[in-house]
């Protein structure tokens, strides 16, 4: 009896594999690798952790790798240069400063991305990227990329957790992938529609306007693009930790996406 449940254990923990992608400024970077814990579907996410670019450790989204993976998910959860680590991202730093952290995020997910993509065994044509907070708004830079660092990364559909753009000319009909966001009428720190960053007045070192999900969701939805926003009503920033529990929604999502459903731009009001 003791064997068996020994064997059991060890069939439902999720096993982990941790690999150098880049080594940035005396920092090792790394991509956390979960394997399906079931039949796995050839399905693959990466995903950026948030924490303001300030903190955050990939092996705090476990209870994420560890739902998707009993979906039959490959998850890589990567590290990224923390430019603010010890400071902070709210209004008493400056908006260049704020700027910078992005960019060197965005510049390791794009790295950390084409690593996964040419050197580790997965089907690009089913390649999902997700963040959450400072996660969402690294993968949303990525995908829109205003820095033009990621060009050649193309993914099949993005997930994105309490995050904003910092430049809605970027997202265009052409360039646009169908996408999933949860997000929070109330969120205190990234703005659900249009406004400044963690609310700072505009006479605050760190002002800087950004775009989020009910934005972004209503020009997609006029190009008549495939994107599902679900809305929690007077919900605050807590749901950018969602991804640890929505995973019925996500599955459903990259499932249709996959196999080609056509995917009518949806809002779903929670």
């Amino acid at each position: 009896m003791r064997t068996l449940l020994l064997l059991l254990f060890a069939v439902s923990v999720q096993a982990q594999t941790r690999m150098t992608y880049a080594v940035k400024d005396t920092q090792t970077l790394y991509i956390d690798h979960y394997k399906p814990t079931v039949e796995p579907n050839g399905m693959s996410v990466m995903f950026v952790h948030g924490g303001g670019f300030t903190g955050g450790d990939p092996a705090n989204q476990k209870p994420m790798a560890d739902g998707l993976g009993k979906l039959g998910y490959n998850v890589y959860v990567i590290s990224y240069r923390l430019y603010l680590k010890g400071g902070s991202f709210s209004c008493n730093t400056t908006t260049p400063e704020k700027l910078k952290a992005i960019r060197l995020a965005v510049e390791d997910a794009a790295d950390a991305a084409r690593f996964i993509r040419d050197s580790l065994n997965i089907d690009k044509d089913m390649f999902f990227i997700a963040g959450s907070s400072a996660g969402a708004e690294t993968i949303l830079q990525l995908l829109y990329n205003p820095f033009g660092v990621a060009n050649d990364i193309k993914f099949r559909g993005a997930m994105v957790f309490s995050g904003a753009l910092l430049d809605m000319n970027t997202v265009t009909p052409d360039n646009w992938i169908p996408a999933l966001f949860m997000h929070g009428t109330k969120d205190q720190l990234v703005p659900f529609g249009t406004a400044a960053h963690h609310f700072c007045k505009a006479n605050t070192l760190g002002w800087m306007i950004m775009f989020g999900a009910k934005t972004i969701f209503e020009q997609a939805k006029a190009w008549k693009k495939p994107v599902v926003l679900y809305t929690y009503e007077g919900k605050g920033h807590e749901v950018s930790n969602f991804m640890f529990r929505e995973f019925e929604k996500m599955d459903g999502f990259m499932k249709a996406v996959v196999k080609g459903e056509r995917l009518r731009a949806k809002e779903v009001r929670l």
